[in-house]
């Protein structure tokens, strides 16, 4: 009798497959390349075939991984919607994964709104940085800042968002340059935002006087209003922040950087109800409140 296959090696195959790499897959899993490729060499010893060609800088999948992995995405995509109707229609519940500077400052002022729209339908919220995994996490729909919509997710636009460079007066910052001289603030996992600011403005050798790691933005705005360094943060929704009347933005930010909020769940066919009623409210509030948030940015968002 064949022995089955080990789960999690299924499931690195599936996302190395969906991902086209297994430092993409090992994002999305939590798990480190090595992890990825140990897992998926160990299922392709159990099975005697090459599942991907491995090339200097990538990989791509075999023939026979290429049949397995379309077999093996709709199977799991079976296991995904028979989950869903086993949770079943008549709980109603939502559970949404968002970053906390979203959730802080622009969602909880609004739920009392969704609630009077949809009193059977009950909102889990929890705050994380990382990608939701739908498959393991029990999130329903996700809310993150991203350059680009994930492949193989549902995306909807909220809006449009760009990065903004904050501190407190007393630093007097005149232009890039002067980051040199103090602490930049950095965000845990997103510690990759200062260094591709600054090779967007030309000093991708610069060295700052410092170095800090937070957790969360809010807690970025708040170190900086301290005047414990300076924050990269996305306007206009970070105007929202309470700190953010403390701070000032010394300079403009460099062309290209520009992002995006999205909505993301796994595609219609496995969202429930529930699920889709949030995303459409999301979507209408986020509309009714785009020209007062265009407004403030034109306000606050001038060098000085």
């Amino acid at each position: 009798m064949n022995s089955p296959m080990p789960f999690a090696a299924l499931r690195a195959f599936r996302e190395a497959a969906r991902h086209g790499g297994f430092q993409a897959a090992a994002r999305a899993l939590s798990l480190t390349p090595s992890a990825v490729s140990h897992q998926i060499r160990g299922l392709e010893a159990a099975l005697g075939v090459s599942l991907f060609t491995r090339g200097t800088r990538s990989v791509r999948l075999t023939e026979t991984g290429a049949q397995l992995f379309a077999e093996l995405d709709a199977g799991f995509a079976q296991i995904a919607a028979a989950l869903d109707r086993a949770r079943g229609q008549a709980a109603q519940k939502v559970k949404v994964s968002a970053l906390a500077s979203f959730t802080q400052h622009w969602l909880v002022p609004r739920l009392a709104r969704f609630e009077a729209r949809h009193p059977g339908i009950a909102l889990e919220i929890e705050t994380a940085n990382a990608l939701a995994n739908f498959e393991t996490d029990g999130v329903d729909v996700a809310i993150r800042n991203l350059s680009a919509p994930t492949p193989g997710l549902a995306a909807r636009k909220l809006i449009d968002v760009e990065p903004v460079v904050l501190c407190a007066p007393s630093l007097k910052l005149k232009g890039p340059a002067d980051l040199a001289g103090v602490t930049l603030i950095h965000i845990a996992p997103r510690t990759n935002a200062w260094p591709n600011w600054l090779a967007a403005a030309g000093l991708a050798g610069l060295k700052a006087k410092g170095s800090l790691i937070v957790d969360t933005i809010p807690s970025a705005l708040e170190a900086a209003a301290a005047g414990q360094g300076v924050a990269l943060a996305w306007a206009p929704l970070v105007w929202d922040a309470p700190a953010a009347a403390r701070l000032v933005v010394p300079f403009a930010s460099p062309p290209g950087l520009g992002a995006a909020y999205y909505t993301l769940c796994p595609r219609p066919a496995r969202a429930h109800a529930a699920t889709g009623a949030f995303i459409e409210w999301l979507v209408a509030e986020m509309a009714a409140d785009r020209r007062r948030l265009a407004k403030l940015h034109r306000m606050r968002s001038a060098p000085g």
